[in-house]
């Protein structure tokens, strides 16, 4: 599948955007989904979210790797960003959609390699009320959709510990309870990667699309064909979409000045930044951080 086949969505299938409880997670039913789309989910990629499917009654054919899994109920999947995949559903289907942004999950997991490498992989779980840990991530799951439709106090929080204790709990599963499905990486993905890496390495606004490029020993141009088949965006979209994500964590720490964000990521003009971030989010910093409670 090429990229002008590849469809990319930045939401829940359909949807260009996607509004989460503190930038962490977005819950929604499967069967309002398929029922919206008669039913198919065609392949598609999501650049940003980390998807978990808890399939409750009904079957589906999960699509992947050009062939498809039967998946019955009771059941739940994980699929990272950047995977090419999609669903045959059956109307009799019912079931949830956790979608976690990406950013938020990595800094929950930053302290451990280990766990984000087996986040990156697509698994199966069949539910086993006598397999424990299967069971402890099931009743996890359904912590996480009960407190995200509740509007009890500390909502927020509240998600943002059980979504960090449903990645550990996944994490424990043994690979013998779980189907495991390989995804191959090919050499644009390889690079996409490494370009990912340098961006978090270099932590720095004066890097250009150029100069990346130049580290990875190809052309600029190589480099946008790269990002654009992985993920549908350009690098330096990309780029200016890691500078976003790290300007809102550091406006979370109300101490900072916005000339003290901009100096921490090498960016000389506080106003650019300020410029750049409003155009991106529709909020200035100074609204940005009113939006979150931030003085």
């Amino acid at each position: 599948m090429n990229s002008e086949e590849k469809l990319f969505f930045k939401g829940i299938y359909g949807d260009d955007s996607i509004n989460m409880v503190r930038e962490t997670i977005h819950i929604g039913s499967f069967e309002a989904t398929g029922k919206r789309h008669e039913w198919l989910i065609k392949p598609h990629v999501h650049s940003n979210l980390f998807q978990i499917f808890l399939i409750e009654e009904g079957s589906v054919e999960f699509l992947i790797n050009d062939g498809s899994e039967l998946i019955e109920g009771i059941s739940f999947l994980t699929i990272p960003k950047n995977i090419v995949h999609g669903f045959k559903m059956h109307p009799d289907v019912k079931g949830w959609v956790i979608s976690l942004h990406d950013k938020s999950m990595e800094n929950m997991l930053k302290l451990d390699a280990d766990i984000i490498i087996r986040m990156d992989e697509v698994h199966i779980f069949k539910y086993d009320a006598e397999d424990k840990l299967i069971s402890d991530a099931y009743n996890t799951l359904h912590k996480c959709i009960y407190e995200y439709h509740s509007d009890l106090p500390a909502k927020q929080h509240a998600l943002q510990y059980l979504v960090g204790m449903l990645l550990l709990r996944l994490y424990r599963i043994p690979t013998t309870s779980k189907l495991s499905i390989q995804i191959q990486d090919n050499k644009f993905t390889l690079f996409y990667r490494r370009f990912l890496q340098l961006i978090r390495e270099k932590n720095s606004f004066k890097f250009g699309v150029e100069e990346y490029a130049s580290l990875l020993d190809i052309s600029a141009g190589y480099l946008n064909k790269i990002c654009r088949e992985v993920s549908g965006q350009s690098p330096k979209d990309i780029i200016i979409e890691y500078y976003i994500d790290e300007i809102k964590k550091m406006l979370a720490d109300f101490e900072l000045s916005i000339s003290d964000v901009a100096y921490k990521i090498e960016l000389n003009d506080p106003g650019y930044l300020t410029r750049l971030f409003k155009k991106k989010t529709g909020m200035t910093p100074k609204e940005y951080r009113a939006s979150i409670g931030a003085k």
